[in-house]
């Protein structure tokens, strides 16, 4: 085997590792945005790879900062203008489930739920959001 075949063989190994290590904590972020929006997989993998270009941001670090939204860590403005941005992207703008507010992570969502009632379902900017809230 030669030099070259070999180190290629390492390089792919060291890839597959990898793979496998950030895999589960993509898998989880593309299935909060498939229950948040009502995504497809592809949409939801689609979401992640427009958000992960525009903020260049490894797509397994933007995955944690969706798990760690869920739960309960704040999620950026930056990063949420983000997601709602590549979500109604996807979605398009006569989808049924299409977005019209910036993206509020289901702990959120619960928060303001137990804090008022009477606002449940209403995002920040005022309009309705209709994603489902995720049980803690």
């Amino acid at each position: 085997m030669s030099d070259d075949a070999e180190q290629d063989l390492r390089t792919e190994v060291v890839q597959l590792k990898r793979a496998m290590q950030t895999r589960p904590v993509i898998d989880l972020a593309r299935g909060v945005l498939m229950a948040s929006f009502g995504l497809s997989t592809d949409d939801a993998w689609n979401v992640l790879v427009e958000v992960s270009q525009h903020t260049n941001t490894k797509v397994h670090h933007l995955a944690e900062d969706l798990v760690s939204a869920v739960n309960g860590d704040p999620l950026p403005d930056a990063l949420r203008q983000q997601v709602s941005a590549a979500v109604t992207e996807v979605l398009g703008p006569h989808a049924p489930r299409h977005p019209n507010s910036d993206w509020i992570s289901p702990t959120d969502r619960r928060s303001q739920a137990d804090g008022d009632r009477s606002t449940s379902g209403v995002c920040r900017r005022g309009g309705r959001h209709d994603a489902p809230v995720l049980p803690p």
